[in-house]
């Protein structure tokens, strides 16, 4: 097996292993290999397929019975933003878009950081996922704006680790199938699909195992440092194709 090869199977695994434990963590840690190995127009499609699946094993019948609201107006505004994504990507460079979803990255980790709670109403958090559907087109990468909407509304990191998952799901599925219709030979140029697949559902399974037994402080110091990573890669993404 290549060894190029071999990193993005290990980066997809303990990606999905975070994103199932976590809350976020799969395009932050697979995507950064990915889209220096593969290009960005092939590794964003396959980032959308593999996040769909991570999102499939992880979804939450019990938080989707009990938290219908805030799951729909997530949902809502995820796809509203992945509409405004389609249009607005076009007309911008690689660089601008990059660099636009770190800077939002960046200003939801400060966020995280203020110590007041449940700053967010109904219309606040349907723009934080708006701009969240946003991300998931330019950069696949929407999990760590959608996690800190949650947490500005007063959920627990346990919570929100679960609440994220259905919307997930929703937005990524929606923005790989809009992807498909646009382009869908990205997935044609990319080597080992497969794999990735396999890989992306043993680090899922993996995932759920964990997930219940980490505590709260741990998730959300792992969401902060994961979204600064991710800060870090898309600005360096940045620089590399400027």
């Amino acid at each position: 097996m290549p060894l190029d090869i071999s990193i993005l199977l290990v980066a997809i695994f303990l990606g999905a292993v975070l994103q199932v434990g976590v809350g976020i963590g799969f395009s932050i840690v697979a995507g950064p290999p990915m889209m220096v190995l593969l290009g960005t127009s092939v590794a964003v499609p396959i980032l959308l397929m593999l996040n769909t699946l991570v999102s499939a094993v992880a979804f939450d019948w019990h938080i989707w019975m009990t938290e219908k609201k805030t799951i729909k107006t997530a949902i809502m505004g995820c796809l509203l933003g992945v509409a405004l994504g389609l249009v607005v990507y076009p007309y911008l460079s690689e660089q601008i878009v990059l660099g636009l979803t770190a800077m939002l990255l960046l200003v939801g980790v400060l966020t995280t950081l203020i110590p007041l709670r449940s700053m967010v109403g109904t219309s606040g958090f349907a723009a934080i996922s708006g701009l969240s559907g946003v991300a998931t087109v330019w950069a696949a990468t929407p999990g760590p704006l959608m996690v800190f909407g949650l947490i500005a509304t007063g959920r627990s990191a346990q919570e929100t680790r679960r609440l994220v998952q259905p919307i997930a799901l929703v937005a990524y599925g929606v923005a790989l199938l809009l992807h498909s219709l646009v382009d869908g030979g990205g997935f044609a140029q990319a080597p080992g699909v497969w794999a990735f697949a396999t890989a992306t559902l043993v680090g899922s399974f993996l995932g759920r195992v964990i997930g219940p037994l980490l505590p709260q402080h741990l998730i959300k110091n792992a969401i902060r440092v994961i979204s600064i990573l991710a800060c870090y890669a898309l600005f360096r993404r940045v620089y590399l194709v400027s």
